[in-house]
């Protein structure tokens, strides 16, 4: 069965040089630096707010930014908007000093407050919002992306722009232009992330992750039906609450296709089932947590992977574990592979200590479709190198090098293909974001080295959780 509609005169609410879609870590560094580079930008959040995972999921903490050198000092991978957001959070004490976490180091951040300092760089780039908008169709000029069509409360409106930025997580502007897209068979699990009030945080910030699991897996042995024992605990700057990231859902054992309407629902509920269930045992088993209580999951579940667009360049796992170098490279990421799988468990694969890998400019740019860049978790790579390229900090870096690329071809009347990239790497350069590590300066995360009873108790290069 399928309905007829007639067809509709759609009213263009802006016309832009560049348009983000997806307002989350990618989106809003996109937004940001293609207007701070001139152009004349829109961007659209299905959301009443901006930052995607970060502030839509409960996150809670910042991660991709860090590695470790051989003697534990800390490189700083990310530069730019990425390390801009950090330092402007931290400046309002909505984010801590990195701490150490496995063999890396994350920033914990309070959700508000980022949530109100992506608002200001919107305004303070003078970035047109349009929040409350889903993408439904794209417009198209042969095959060149030139705008899309959102669903608002007014009914549909357009979008049109020189170059689109696709931002959206789920590759949405790159499907409905025609892009290849993959959606991998075993796609990482999603979680539904929570907080709790009424913690001791000294008492949670004192346990390391394998003590929890000890605790969890205890739990589980008594017959509690856990689907996961080992995840992340991060208490909330200046407050007695914590996110945590403890939850795997599963339909039936099996992935959820986030991208379908129907199973999206039934994961969505099944994520707050296993959050009820997680505060219970967290009040009764976990330290700190005695008189705890579930404050709110996310707006969403944290989606980790749906589909994975194909662009000229596709970046693999063994490109993140052998630490690639690329002539067009425009950010560098050290993030482990971090693969969230069916089976319970956690797989993380790291790289060497100080050891970094580069994302080519290639990665951003879809096959068989121009105007139209895609930054993000959905950027061209394989199930394996999307399991590390999807961190926040490297989405901050990709994005930031779409919106620069993306008004550098409106500057010059060319599509981003063809942007001299070069050009690119220079200005790049110029705006701070890192295209090569730099050691992470003292002043701004205390002491830079690590006693070895930090290395994660024992965790492999490819080890479990």
């Amino acid at each position: 069965m399928e309905l007829v509609l007639p067809s509709r005169r759609v009213p263009v609410a802006y016309d832009a040089d560049v348009l983000v879609v997806g307002g989350g870590s990618a989106g809003i560094a996109a937004a940001v630096a293609a207007s701070r580079a001139g152009a004349r930008v829109a961007i659209v959040e299905r959301y009443g707010f901006f930052g995607g995972t970060l502030t839509g999921v409960t996150l809670g903490s910042l991660v991709g930014y860090y590695t470790l050198d051989a003697d534990g000092g800390l490189l700083m991978l990310v530069g730019g908007i990425g390390e801009e957001v950090v330092e402007r959070l931290r400046r309002v004490g909505g984010a801590t000093e990195p701490r150490r976490w496995l063999k890396t180091a994350s920033v914990p951040y309070d959700i508000f407050s980022l949530k109100v300092l992506f608002d200001r760089m919107i305004e303070e780039a003078r970035v047109k919002p349009f929040l409350h908008s889903f993408v439904t169709d794209v417009v198209m000029e042969g095959r060149c992306v030139r705008g899309v069509v959102v669903a608002t409360k007014a009914g549909p409106r357009g979008v049109r722009a020189r170059v689109t930025i696709d931002c959206s997580g789920d590759g949405d502007v790159a499907a409905l232009a025609g892009a290849p897209f993959e959606v991998p068979a075993e796609v990482q699990l999603p979680s539904a992330m929570f907080s709790m009030g009424g913690i001791d945080p000294e008492r949670i910030d004192a346990m390391d992750r394998q003590q929890l699991r000890d605790v969890l897996e205890s739990v589980r042995e008594s017959g509690v039906d856990l689907p996961r024992v080992s995840g992340g605990v991060f208490t909330v700057p200046n407050r007695s609450a914590a996110h945590l990231n403890i939850t795997r859902v599963s339909l039936n054992g099996r992935p959820a296709d986030v991208t379908d309407a129907e199973q999206l629902t039934a994961a969505e509920i099944e994520g707050r089932r296993q959050v009820m269930l997680y505060g219970e045992v967290f009040r009764k088993h976990v330290p700190g947590f005695e008189n705890a209580y579930v404050i709110d999951s996310g707006a969403q579940l944290g989606i980790r992977e749906s589909r994975i667009i194909g662009g000229r360049y596709v970046l693999t796992e063994e490109d993140v574990l052998n630490e690639a170098r690329f002539d067009d490279a425009i950010g560098c990421g050290a993030w482990p592979v971090e693969l969230h799988t069916p089976d319970r468990a956690t797989i993380w694969r790291w790289l060497r200590e100080g050891g970094y890998y580069q994302m080519p400019y290639r990665m951003l740019l879809p096959t068989g479709v121009d105007g139209l860049l895609v930054a993000g978790r959905c950027m061209s790579a394989t199930h394996g190198a999307q399991a590390s390229v999807r961190a926040s900090a490297n989405c901050f870096a990709a994005g930031e090098a779409a919106g620069t690329a993306a008004a550098m071809a409106v500057a010059s009347n060319v599509e981003p293909a063809v942007v001299s990239v070069a050009a690119l790497r220079q200005k790049l350069s110029e705006l701070g974001a890192l295209v090569e590590p730099r050691p992470a300066q003292a002043s701004s995360h205390g002491a830079t080295k690590r006693s070895r009873s930090d290395d994660t108790k024992g965790l492999s290069r490819a080890g479990k959780d």
